[in-house]
């Protein structure tokens, strides 16, 4: 990663982080660039033992009327096959922030056939073939910001993997709290 690269994502990170949060000392919640960064390493390294998905949320927060999180995602490389598919979270909106590796998205469209269920750990999800989605590239430091109830997925990725940083608003709270890295 390039130093123009770190800026951003520690900046992005420290801006997007840094929330009000019912904290016992009243203070912001803060993940250091050593905790993103073992969490970067830690997916790649479940990645290396055979999974595609590696999803680590590392904090979600009260904030108020809502709540808040922050999740590491890595996948490994897919190929186009012809098909889109994916998924639409009900009651999150979500920020993808790109920092390594390089894709093409698709968001939108409708879903085909469209099945429904509760995730454990996102709450309500719809899922399916997606028709009509538009495709779009991603590399690092790029931003994809994704409302609820929209179709998305991965068309293809060119790289062996793709690493990025999602952060989640949750005003319905389907969420479970997770305040700490442990």
């Amino acid at each position: 990663m390039n130093n123009f690269t770190r800026l951003i994502s520690t900046l992005a990170v420290s801006c997007c982080c840094i929330v009000a949060s019912n904290a016992d000392d009243g203070g912001s919640t803060i993940m250091s660039k050593a905790e993103i960064d073992a969490t970067l390493k830690q997916g790649l390294a479940n990645l290396a033992t055979g999974r595609t998905v590696s999803d680590f949320v590392m904090r979600h927060i009260g904030v108020g009327e809502e709540n808040m999180g922050v999740s590491v995602v890595q996948r490994s490389k897919t190929e186009a096959n012809g098909v889109e598919s994916g998924i639409a979270h009900t009651d999150l909106d979500e920020i993808y922030y790109i920092v390594a590796g390089e894709g093409t998205m698709v968001t939108g469209g409708e879903f085909v056939d469209k099945q429904t269920s509760v995730s454990s750990l996102l709450g309500p999800m719809e899922r399916g073939e997606i028709r009509g989605g538009v495709l779009q590239k991603v590399k690092p430091g790029d931003i994809a910001i994704i409302p609820k109830g929209m179709p998305h997925g991965w068309h293809e990725m060119t790289t062996d993997t793709i690493s990025y940083i999602i952060f989640r608003g949750d005003p319905n709270k389907v969420m479970e709290i997770k305040t700490s890295a442990d």
